[in-house]
């Protein structure tokens, strides 16, 4: 940790959980908490709470969860110990001098921001002065106006080792250029400037600060373009380039299109297309996929028509599925890209090819009705429906997927029946759910996670003082041996015993198993389906002793079976397995309140 534990709490306990995300979210106060629609994910329904009194928040449609500091990560795409700071610093909260375990590398990360600050008002003031003349004809011939260059924060990179001479001048040394991506070395091992006569971009986190930049070759030259190494800044999996400033309107919109290049995003921007992001020379990564679903699950694909855009489009889409994205696919005549097509066709037309963007589904038929040779041959009809049916599987809206069904009969001329025959036919594949803002049935939680509703009792009894008591007088670890919360009440019962708060936070930073803090969150806000009282908890309490009796028999008898027993152990089984079947036949009034899921 960059911060210890007592600062971490220390900002945790001066601030209202409330009061942080309201900044970001408007929240309706509903009896204890406050709801709103969930910033992480699209929904028409507000499953998103915030507890004050237990300062957390938890969505339970994308099952998101935590305390400000994990809402501010989300949101800002900061690291924790960046995410304490940051909270800190916006309350006033001041920082520690010293006592940070990682206060070195803390103060090195934050001295390679100031060097890339640094240099991306160097690139934008070589554009203004004189040596800067030919990238501002080449932005001219774009037609880049200075509003998208300070947008932007555009520039350009003169020839040699300017750049790498201001660096040094500024009392940074070269191993500062090499760690940030702003100079190479040779096999010399001489150091120069990394990016010459180049139009310069900036890439940007989601605060605005720079992190790395990609160069456009002014004339001839290899490569045409150039983005940095991943640094300690810079993971390009985890960045698309032009979120920091398309975030608002992708939210507003409910859509973001994904493009590939830099001017592709760019040029629409200028042109009122706002919601525009672009891949960072690589790939659509998972990274990418989780970053832009925080702001909408509505995505349209336009990336080039090449085979090698084809490839990162179908690629796309698998990612894009398996965060519940609807997806479509648009696809510009001529091969044109985004860029060249709204500077000779004008904003609207690009606008109304967003309009018409067929669905991936329309777009994955036609691409394969090109590719198969003999497409509407028996073998041919096979192997497309083959390639097709995984897509229509993970549709999550049953109208959609049957609709799509339908479609994909007529197109191929087969019969539709066949078709639900085959898909009924393929193993279920287990994915993110469609955010709809309908959670997943209560029920389906439980039979998915094994976990029963006495144990989601008892967990929720644990978190309230005036129930706490009632759990540990009943209970020890052994009755929750070899059920899915069994790790998660041995650090209830070690937290107890060291005397340490019982607390969702404490719960959650202890538990090494998501699921199981995915349990805690949910049984903080009491999502259980009975009362919480001393009645349910006694009730549950018995529930379990049950069933810990039942294992217990079984296990008596399976030794029972083993050949060769001694009789005295024999004897000794027999007398326990007697006498757990008398406990097992006791009145079992107390346990009215509670049973298993």
């Amino acid at each position: 940790m960059a911060f210890d534990d007592s600062f971490v709490e220390q900002v945790r306990n001066s601030v209202s959980v409330v009061d942080f995300v309201s900044r970001y979210v408007p929240l309706k106060k509903s009896g204890r908490e406050y709801g709103a629609l969930c910033p992480f994910h699209n929904e028409k329904t507000p499953s998103f709470w915030v507890n004050e009194e237990k300062q957390i928040f938890k969505c339970f449609g994308c099952g998101v969860g935590g305390d400000v500091f994990g809402f501010v990560m989300q949101m800002e795409n900061l690291s924790f110990p960046e995410a304490i700071r940051f909270v800190a610093e916006s309350c006033g909260i001041p920082l520690p001098a010293s006592g940070r375990v990682s206060q070195k590398q803390i103060e090195e990360k934050n001295r390679l921001f100031k060097l890339m600050e640094l240099a991306g008002r160097f690139f934008q003031e070589a554009l203004r002065a004189s040596g800067g003349h030919q990238a501002r004809q080449y932005l001219d011939s774009r037609q880049i106006d200075s509003a998208t260059i300070q947008a932007f924060q555009m520039g350009c990179a003169p020839p040699g080792n300017v750049l790498l001479q201001r660096i040094l001048q500024q009392g940074y040394t070269r191993q500062d250029a090499l760690a940030c991506g702003l100079a190479k070395q040779n096999e010399r091992g001489e150091v120069y400037s990394n990016f010459r006569s180049r139009i310069m971009f900036p890439i940007r986190d989601l605060t605005g600060r720079i992190i790395a930049f990609g160069g456009r070759i002014l004339g001839d030259g290899r490569p045409k373009y150039l983005n940095s190494p991943e640094t300690d800044l810079y993971v390009k999996s985890r960045h698309l380039f032009g979120l920091d400033v398309a975030r608002d309107e992708i939210r507003r919109l409910d859509q973001a299109i994904l493009v590939e290049g830099y001017f592709d995003c760019v040029v629409p921007y200028q042109f009122g297309v706002k919601n525009v992001v672009a891949s960072l020379g690589t790939s659509l990564t998972s990274g990418h996929v989780s970053l832009l679903a925080r702001f909408s699950r509505n995505a349209v694909i336009n990336f080039d028509p090449d085979l090698a855009g084809a490839k990162a489009t179908m690629r796309s889409i698998d990612l894009l599925l398996e965060e519940g994205f609807q997806i479509r696919v648009m696809q510009l005549p001529g091969g044109q890209d985004p860029d060249t097509f709204v500077r000779e066709n004008g904003v609207e037309a690009y606008r109304l090819k967003i309009e018409q963007a067929p669905p991936f589904v329309e777009y994955i038929l036609e691409k394969q009705l090109q590719e198969v040779k003999d497409a509407f041959s028996p073998a041919g009809k096979r192997e497309i429906v083959t390639r097709i049916l995984p897509y229509l599987q993970r549709m999550a809206d049953n109208v959609e997927r049957a609709e799509w069904l339908n479609r994909v009969a007529v197109r191929l001329r087969v019969d539709e029946g066949l078709l639900w025959s085959e898909l009924r036919k393929m193993p279920r594949r287990k994915g993110k759910p469609q955010a709809s803002g309908a959670s997943v049935e209560k029920s389906d939680q439980v039979e998915e996670s094994g976990v029963t509703l006495s144990e989601k009792v008892l967990l929720a009894a644990v978190l309230e003082p005036t129930l706490c008591t009632a759990v540990f007088e009943g209970t020890d670890e052994e009755l929750f041996a070899g059920l899915e919360t069994e790790s998660l009440f041995r650090t209830v019962f070690d937290l107890r015993h060291q005397g340490q708060e019982l607390s969702v936070h404490k719960l959650r930073s202890e538990s090494t198993d998501e699921q199981m803090r995915d349990l805690v969150e949910r049984m903080a806000f009491k999502e259980v389906d009975v009362p919480v009282d001393e009645d349910h908890v006694r009730g549950s309490i018995a529930c379990l002793r049950r069933e810990q009796n039942r294992r217990r028999r079984i296990e008596l008898k399976s030794r029972l079976a083993e050949p060769g027993l001694d009789f005295k152990v024999q004897m000794e089984l027999m007398a326990q397995l007697q006498s757990l079947s008398r406990k097992g036949h006791a009145p079992r009034e107390a346990a009215a309140g509670a049973g298993n899921a």
